[in-house]
């Protein structure tokens, strides 16, 4: 099926030729969005948030995300606030340099190197 050699990775929008029909129809590709400084964070603690999850008896499997989730928020509440506030500021970098790259990839001129040319 088509898409399915796709990198689960590479949502497309990287695409020269979906960035050109973007151009030409006037409809831009999603923006990135800001991550919550706690997503930022917790992939710095995956093995941690892991761990804690894993100690709690009597979780289906289904509802491990949740709990992996509140994990999670209530570790990060725990930190000190300038810890807190540093991954606030580490969360708008990031989100800074991604629309940065966006805008590279939908307004500039299309790459002109081979590799990026191949499939």
């Amino acid at each position: 099926m088509k898409g399915q050699d796709l990198d689960p990775k590479q949502s497309g929008a990287q695409d020269p030729y979906r960035i050109l029909l973007h151009k030409l129809t006037g409809v831009c590709s999603q923006r990135p969005r800001l991550k919550s400084p706690v997503n930022v964070w917790r992939k710095t603690a995956r093995v941690e948030i892991e761990a804690i999850a894993k100690q709690k008896d009597g979780v289906s499997r289904s509802q491990m995300a949740k709990l992996r989730d509140q994990t999670a928020r209530e570790m990060f509440a725990n930190l000190s606030v300038e810890e807190r506030e540093g991954w606030a500021e580490q969360a708008k970098e990031e989100h800074e340099e991604a629309l940065k790259a966006w805008q590279r990839e939908t307004e500039g001129s299309p790459s002109t190197a081979p590799e990026d040319r191949q499939r």
